[in-house]
């Protein structure tokens, strides 16, 4: 590790660049995620050989203390739309524009049968070991969930503003890819407008440096972007808001903490 310098960091894992040879990008996860870890490289690997814009893998590696890493290939002069947006929101226009073309290329792209997993079971197996929920409850979700509407379109699985980057050339890149799937795209955009009009502000100060009126702002912006001129972001909204209870669901597990505002919405959604 002395051959790298931290670069950023989060719950989820540090990034290193190497001191030396400034294409080499480490991304090394705790030690409780190495199994995230391998599925991020796995996926990583397959995505990029895909041809999805991603950043290159190179090798798994393990550091002293038996943490896990991944080398990839490292974007130069990088800058996500998150980050974009807080330094410079008088374009928020054109980034919801660029970042809504990316989100519409990748759904574009349907992957061979079997390549990557199928969203609707990703999303069971999280729900299923979410310790918040009672039995009926589960069962209640999990019958909702198979009622969903399936597709074999590929899916980045936590798609948000802090998840694409783009590079001054204009060339852009999907980051993070251990939740890459297929099914549904309205599983994509229940995570994105949950991200971009759901969280508490501080949380949106925390994660993507904006407040919440700019990101709602980001999200109104995208909708027409993405769907057409004529679409309505309080009508896609509607139809999202289902996907997003999900999502927080997924997300709860994640990071063992309850989101009891949604339990009255999301019992009404399930007749429960």
């Amino acid at each position: 590790m002395n051959d790298y310098t931290l670069s950023g960091g989060g719950k989820l894992g540090e990034s290193y660049v190497h001191r030396t040879k400034p294409d080499v990008l480490l991304k090394l996860y705790p030690q409780n995620l190495e199994k995230t870890g391998l599925e991020e490289y796995e996926r990583a690997c397959r995505v990029f050989h895909l041809g999805v814009p991603s950043p290159e893998p190179g090798e798994l590696v393990h550091t002293g203390d038996k943490r896990l890493g991944i080398l990839y290939k490292r974007i130069e002069g990088k800058k996500s739309y998150a980050r974009a947006l807080a330094d410079d929101p008088g374009r928020l226009e054109e980034y919801a524009a660029s970042f809504a073309r990316m989100v519409r290329e990748l759904h574009a792209v349907k992957p061979e049968p079997g390549t990557f997993p199928n969203v609707k079971d990703q999303y069971k197996s999280a729900i299923g070991l979410n310790p918040f929920l009672n039995e009926k409850e589960k069962e209640a979700v999990m019958r909702f969930i198979d009622g969903l509407p399936d597709a074999d379109t590929a899916l980045h699985g936590d798609l948000h503003q802090g998840n694409i980057i783009f590079t001054e050339d204009g060339k852009q890149y999907f980051i993070d890819l251990s939740d890459f799937c297929t099914g549904s795209p309205l599983f994509d955009l229940g995570v994105l407008m949950l991200h971009t009009c759901w969280l508490p502000e501080e949380m949106e100060r925390e994660l993507y440096h904006i407040g919440l009126d700019t990101s709602k702002a980001f999200w109104k912006a995208f909708v027409p972007a993405y769907f057409g001129p004529d679409a309505s972001p309080e009508d896609v909204q509607a139809q999202l808001r289902p996907y997003a209870f999900l999502r927080v669901l997924v997300v709860e597990r994640l990071t063992g903490a309850p989101y009891m505002e949604i339990r009255p919405g999301l019992h009404k959604l399930l007749g429960l």
